[in-house]
């Protein structure tokens, strides 16, 4: 199971967060998602949902709780994320708990015109 976890400021543009997720797929080995998880408190957001048509994958809805539980597997985090959401790592962890049992990163974060994403697999059932 692939997993793209995705982290984004309110002004970031779709076509920044499909050219990097995009990019970092193709980093990853070229591989293709089956999930987009993002953080439940961007509910309402439409761009997860255009990033995941355009790949064909489904939507998971990362609670807070479960970005807390993830931290310690993250290798990234921001000071200043941790300021505004309470916790430093959005996208790797997003990845991580979306990926489920054994997840591991295959791509950190990486960022792109206030865009971040990063590439998880595990054995989400």
């Amino acid at each position: 199971m692939i997993v793209v976890g995705m982290g984004w400021q309110k002004a970031a543009l779709a076509e920044h967060a499909l050219e990097l997720v995009a990019r970092s797929l193709r980093t990853a080995g070229g591989v293709s998602p089956d999930y987009i998880a993002v953080p439940d408190f961007k509910v309402g957001d439409s761009l997860p949902h255009l990033v995941a048509r355009a790949w064909g994958a489904g939507v998971l809805w990362v609670t807070h709780a479960q970005l807390r539980q993830m931290q310690a597997a993250c290798p990234t985090g921001s000071a200043t994320v941790m300021g505004h959401v309470g916790v430093a790592s959005v996208a790797e962890a997003c990845a991580l708990a979306g990926a489920g049992a054994g997840a591991y990163l295959c791509l950190p974060r990486q960022v792109f015109c206030g865009v971040t994403c990063a590439v998880a697999e595990g054995e989400r059932k």
